[in-house]
């Protein structure tokens, strides 16, 4: 089947990874802010911006901020809206060579960083990214769960995904343990509502701390808080049993970077 330029923008409505002949996995960026933040990283060379597809009053615009190389497909509102499948009002879309996940040596030398051992919703998992890149943390060490480069992930997360590195392996509790290792006084937290956690208004993480945040159904069990040094948690009013793990996870992020 011979490809054509716009087949990465076809039926995107729960598209993840497109596949490439030349670049292999890419993934879509859709929005105006968006698209024009990952056109400034293929400038500054951080990514490989393949193209970028605008509706026709958007066109103009867009090509003033093109990397060399990024191609421009311009089409009508409704024939863009035709091809993504859904009604398309956002002007932009572009499509990115997925980048070389971050070195290990990198995560080494995090001093704070977020480990999702396993997440289900991408939307979380965007919202995660973005505050952890807001907040100022060195990179997110993520096991199993929706795709890092979705277009619902990518979207959610404002550009963080690849602001921020993110490792994603399929046991992150090995990589987490050579983390700790790496440096004395390391410690590991669990994001837990126990009897034993820590209030988290008087949480002070050491100076060289991994919050470790579990799924969003069921948390983290009991083997994987023992593999953690100490818990904490956000206390509750008003009834109420817990927070969404992106709003809890921006909470204790923002606790870990205010102490650190």
């Amino acid at each position: 089947m011979t490809f054509d330029a716009w087949d990465p923008y076809r039926d995107l409505r729960f598209a993840g990874t497109r596949e490439h002949p030349e670049f292999g996995p890419c993934f879509i960026a859709e929005g105006r802010i968006l698209v024009e933040d990952l056109l400034a990283a293929g400038r500054a060379g951080r990514l490989r911006v393949v193209s970028v597809a605008a509706t026709t009053p958007a066109a103009g615009a867009a090509r003033a901020l093109l990397p060399e190389g990024t191609e421009l497909l311009v089409a009508e509102p409704a024939a863009l809206s035709e091809l993504a499948g859904f009604p398309f009002h956002r002007g932009l879309m572009a499509c990115a060579q997925v980048p070389p996940p971050p070195s290990a040596a990198a995560l080494l030398a995090a001093r704070r960083l977020l480990v999702l051992p396993r997440l289900y919703d991408g939307e979380n998992l965007g919202l995660l990214l973005r505050s952890a890149a807001a907040l100022g943390l060195d990179g997110v060490l993520a096991g199993p769960g929706p795709g890092l480069w979705s277009r619902r992930t990518v979207r959610v997360s404002m550009g963080a995904v690849w602001r921020i590195p993110v490792w994603r392996v399929e046991d992150p509790w090995a990589l987490l343990a050579d983390w700790k290792a790496a440096e004395s006084g390391s410690e590991v937290v669990a994001a837990a509502l126990t009897q034993q956690a820590e209030d988290a208004r008087h949480w002070r993480p050491a100076a060289r701390c991994a919050l470790v945040m579990g799924p969003e159904d069921t948390g983290l069990d009991a083997d994987q808080l023992a593999r953690c040094d100490r818990a904490v948690a956000i206390p509750m009013a008003s009834g109420m049993d817990s927070l969404n793990v992106a709003a809890a996870g921006a909470i204790l992020m923002f606790r870990m970077v205010e102490n650190g």
